[in-house]
């Protein structure tokens, strides 16, 4: 913007240019980020190779945190779906030893299904 066009220019213009001017840096610093990220994770990559190492690297979200906040969301929710997948499978691995342990003492299941108590030995 130049010094003619801002002297012409209302307030609310003003704070709409300045607002604009942060959107189009903060995209250009993501863009930068991106490529500052894949340039260290080809590096360590190549490093790791030369030592034989089989470490993991970061996400993006994680090496830049605050710059990707859907990136973010999405881990988030992944890892929080994994969670609930571990839960279930650690609900499942007690039922499966409940019911070794029942038929290990000869209990078997539905034993008592559909009768009635008969107190008389009829």
């Amino acid at each position: 913007m130049d010094a003619v066009f801002y002297w012409d220019m209302t307030y609310a213009e003003i704070l709409a240019g300045i607002a604009a001017y942060n959107k189009k840096r903060e995209s250009e610093m993501r863009t930068q980020s991106v490529i500052a990220f894949h340039q260290g994770n080809q590096i360590a990559f190549l490093v790791s190779q030369m030592f034989q190492s089989k470490r993991e690297g970061l996400e993006v979200h994680e090496a830049y945190p605050g710059f990707f906040p859907d990136l973010e969301q999405k881990a988030a929710k992944e890892k929080m779906q994994q969670q609930h997948w571990q839960i279930m499978k650690a609900r499942i691995e007690a039922y499966a030893a409940n019911e070794a342990e029942k038929r290990k003492r000869g209990e078997r299941r539905g034993d008592d299904a559909g009768r009635t108590a008969n107190f008389n030995n009829d």
